[in-house]
C-alpha cells in the first residue's frame, strides 16, 4: 500500500472517530518536546500468529493482538511498529482484550527512571535492561494493580523498558484506554512513575470485534482511473471516478482499496469482477507489459494482504465501439458497478473549414507559425459510431494539388504549432508547411490518419490558395457619414505581388494608422498586431458628437510599391459643426454686449 494511500486512509478515519467523540488525543507541553531529545516510546502492529503477545528487545520482532488501525498523522506510516517521541500523541482503534506489546527507551544518564502509566487495563510480562548491553543494572518494580511499571537505571547505559499492555476485555465499545511513558531523574518508583518528562502517549478506542474486518463502502476507494495501454502500467489512486470514456485499443482501470469499518485493509476474503463484455482481471500487483487478457468474463482473487490493487477490463470487440458493465462483488455481495464506454477504430477525418485557415503563405517554414494563427488547421477524427478518436501520431499531407505541391504539416504534435486529436477537446490541430516557389494561386488537399487495421483514411478535398507576402491595400469604410455614438467600420484589405489575397494570419506589420480626429478607435488597436483573415481585416471606431469631416491616413510601410491610403469620414445628423458652435459664440457675444449697454444707459439716470 502507498504511503499516499494509507495517509488518506488514517485521515478518514479520524475524523469520523474525533466528529462522533470516540477519541480523545493528549496534547504535550512545548516543554517536554524540548526536553526528551531520542527518547523513544514503541507500540508493535504485526499481528501475532499464536493468539498471545510478545515482547521483544527488538520492537520489530514483537507480537501484538487486537491491534486495529492508527486514527492520526502522527502514526501514518506502516512499518512493523509505532514510535512517539519528543511529547507526540498517537490515537488508534483496538479489540476488546488487545494485547499491545511496547518498548520505552530512555537516555544514557545514570539513576534515571523511565516508567509506563495505563489506564483501562493492565501491564504483563515487563522486562528491562539496559539496551547497549543487554543486561540488567538497575532496578525494576511493577505496583500491585499493574498499572505502573518503572526502570531506574543502574548505570550510565540507557535503559529500555518493555512489556505487555492488555485492554480489558470488558472496556465498553466506544471507552478510550490509555499508555503514557516518562523519563527522568525524579522517577525513583511506581510512586513518582510521572515525576519526569513526557515521552508520548498513546490513546486507544475500543472497537467491537465484530466490526473488524467488516467491508466498510464509506471509507473504501473503489474508482475508475484513467484507461491505459494494454500492456501499460496501471496507476492513479483518485478517490473519485476519472472517466468511463476509453479509447480504442486501451483497457478500462479500476482501483480499489478495500477497508473494514475500522480503517484498517481488508486482508482477508474473496474478490470478484465480471463483465458484461469483454474480459476482465484483478491484478494485486500490476505492472508494465502485463497482458491483460484474462481467460474468461470473470476473475476471482483471493485476499490475503492488504485488499488494494486494479481490475482491468479489456474492449468487447477490438477496434470497434462497445459498452461493458463491470460488477465488483466481495464475499459474494455487490460492493460496485462501473460502466465503461470504448471508441471504435477510426473510420474519418474531416477539417473543420470554418475555423481553418484557406490562403496559405509561400515560404513558411515549419518554425514560421509559432504564432499559431498563420497555416492553421483544425481538423476532428472520429470512428464509425460517430465518436471522437484520441490519436497518438498526427495526420499528414496527401493528395496536395495545385499551388500546394510539395506542401506538407508541421512535424510537431504539441504546442503553439499543433496539437494532437484528444477526447477533451475534442478535435486535433495542424499547420501548413508550403515551400518556396513559384506556385501560387488555387490549390486543394487531403489530410490523412492510419486507423489500427492499417487502413489509409482520407478526409474530402478541401480548396485553398497559396499568396505570397503583402504587396499592395486598399481601406473602405462600410459609410461615408455617420451620426453622432455610431460605430464606423473601416476595411484594410490586402494582396500579394500576384493578385492574391494574402495569406490567413499574416500580421499587418509596420502598419500605421492615424485615425480621424472625431472618432474614437474601440476594441484591438489598429496597428501591426492586426492580422489578415480572408484577405483583409477591420477596425472598430466610435463616432463623436461634433458634426464635420475628419481626415485618416493608414499605411502599411512594408508595402514598399504603395504610399500610405489617405481620405476623410464625416459625421453629421444632430451633432453639432464647428460653423454651428462659432455661430452661437457670435450671437452669445452679442447678447453679452447689448445687456452691457443697457445696464449702462440705466445707471445714468
Amino acid at each position: 500500500m502507498s504511503i499516499k494511500t494509507v495517509k488518506k486512509r488514517i485521515a478518514t478515519v479520524a475524523v469520523a472517530a474525533l466528529s462522533a467523540g470516540l477519541l480523545s488525543v493528549a496534547v504535550a507541553p512545548s516543554a517536554s518536546a524540548a526536553a526528551n531529545g531520542t527518547d523513544s516510546f514503541d507500540i508493535a502492529r504485526t499481528a501475532s500468529t499464536t493468539g498471545s503477545a510478545s515482547t521483544a528487545v527488538t520492537i520489530a520482532d514483537a507480537r501484538s493482538v487486537g491491534y486495529v488501525a492508527p486514527t492520526n498523522a502522527i502514526g501514518d506510516i506502516v512499518t512493523a511498529s509505532v514510535s512517539v517521541a519528543v511529547g507526540q500523541a498517537h490515537t488508534a482503534v483496538v479489540l476488546q482484550g488487545a494485547q499491545i506489546a511496547f518498548t520505552v527507551n530512555g537516555t544514557t544518564s545514570a539513576s534515571t527512571g523511565i516508567s509506563v502509566t495505563v489506564s483501562g487495563g493492565s501491564l504483563s510480562s515487563v522486562d528491562a535492561d539496559d539496551a547497549d548491553v543487554d543486561t540488567r543494572s538497575g532496578t525494576l518494580t511493577l505496583n500491585g494493580s499493574a498499572t505502573t511499571a518503572v526502570y531506574v537505571q543502574g548505570g550510565s547505559t540507557k535503559g529500555e523498558l518493555r512489556g505487555v499492555f492488555t485492554v480489558s476485555s470488558s472496556a465498553a465499545v466506544g471507552s478510550t484506554v490509555s499508555m503514557a511513558a516518562y523519563v527522568g531523574t525524579g522517577i525513583a518508583g511506581t510512586t513518582t512513575a510521572t515525576n519526569g518528562t513526557l515521552i508520548g502517549t498513546y490513546t486507544f478506542t475500543v472497537a467491537a470485534s465484530s466490526g473488524s474486518g467488516v467491508l466498510s463502502s464509506a471509507l473504501s476507494t473503489i474508482n475508475t482511473q484513467t484507461p491505459i495501454a494494454l500492456s501499460g502500467t496501471p496507476a492513479g489512486t483518485n478517490a473519485y471516478d476519472s472517466t468511463s470514456r476509453i479509447n480504442n485499443g486501451n483497457v478500462g482501470l479500476v482501483y480499489f482499496n478495500l477497508l473494514d469499518t475500522y480503517g484498517a485493509a481488508i486482508s482477508t476474503g474473496t474478490l470478484t469482477a465480471s463483465v458484461t463484455a469483454g474480459k476482465t482481471i484483478i491484478d494485486l500487483s500490476a505492472g508494465a507489459g502485463d497482458a491483460y487478457a484474462a481467460a474468461s468474463t470473470f476473475d476471482d482473487q483471493a485476499i490475503s494482504s492488504d485488499a488494494n490493487g486494479y481490475i482491468i477490463v479489456t474492449q468487447p470487440v477490438a477496434n470497434t465501439a462497445g459498452t461493458s458493465t463491470l460488477t465488483i462483488t466481495y464475499q459474494g455481495a455487490v460492493i460496485a458497478t462501473k460502466t465503461f464506454n470504448w471508441n471504435g477504430d477510426i473510420a474519418s477525418i474531416t477539417v473543420d473549414t470554418a475555423n481553418s485557415n484557406s490562403i496559405f503563405l509561400n515560404g513558411a517554414a515549419d518554425t514560421a507559425n509559432s504564432d499559431g494563427k498563420a497555416q492553421g488547421i483544425v481538423y476532428v477524427v472520429k470512428d464509425a459510431a460517430g465518436n471522437a478518436v484520441a490519436l497518438s501520431s498526427a495526420p499528414t499531407l496527401t493528395g496536395a494539388t495545385g499551388a500546394l505541391v510539395g506542401a506538407s504539416l508541421t512535424t510537431s504534435t504539441s504546442g503553439t504549432f499543433a496539437s494532437l486529436m484528444n477526447l477533451t477537446d475534442g478535435y486535433g490541430t495542424t499547420t501548413m508547411v508550403v515551400p518556396t516557389s513559384s506556385l501560387n494561386g488555387a490549390a486543394t488537399y487531403k489530410l490523412r490518419v492510419t486507423n489500427a487495421a492499417g487502413a489509409n483514411i482520407d478526409s474530402a478535398a478541401v480548396n485553398a490558395t497559396v499568396a505570397f507576402g503583402i504587396n499592395s491595400f486598399e481601406v473602405a469604410w462600410d459609410k461615408t457619414s455617420y451620426a453622432p455614438g455610431e460605430i464606423a467600420t473601416m476595411t484594410v484589405k490586402a494582396k500579394d505581388a500576384r493578385g492574391n489575397p494574402v495569406a490567413d494570419g499574416t500580421l499587418a506589420t509596420g502598419a500605421d494608422f492615424t485615425a480621424p480626429s472625431g472618432f474614437t478607435v474601440t476594441g484591438a488597436a489598429c496597428d501591426a498586431t492586426k492580422a489578415f483573415s480572408g484577405g483583409q481585416f477591420t477596425c472598430k471606431l466610435g463616432a463623436g458628437n461634433t458634426a464635420g469631416s475628419y481626415a485618416y491616413s493608414f499605411d502599411i510601410t512594408t508595402a514598399t510599391p504603395q504610399a500610405a491610403s489617405l481620405g476623410s469620414v464625416g459625421i453629421t445628423g444632430t451633432g453639432v459643426s464647428n460653423a454651428e458652435v462659432l455661430a452661437s459664440i457670435v450671437k452669445l457675444i452679442a447678447s453679452i454686449n447689448k445687456q452691457i449697454r443697457l445696464l449702462q444707459k440705466q445707471l445714468r439716470r
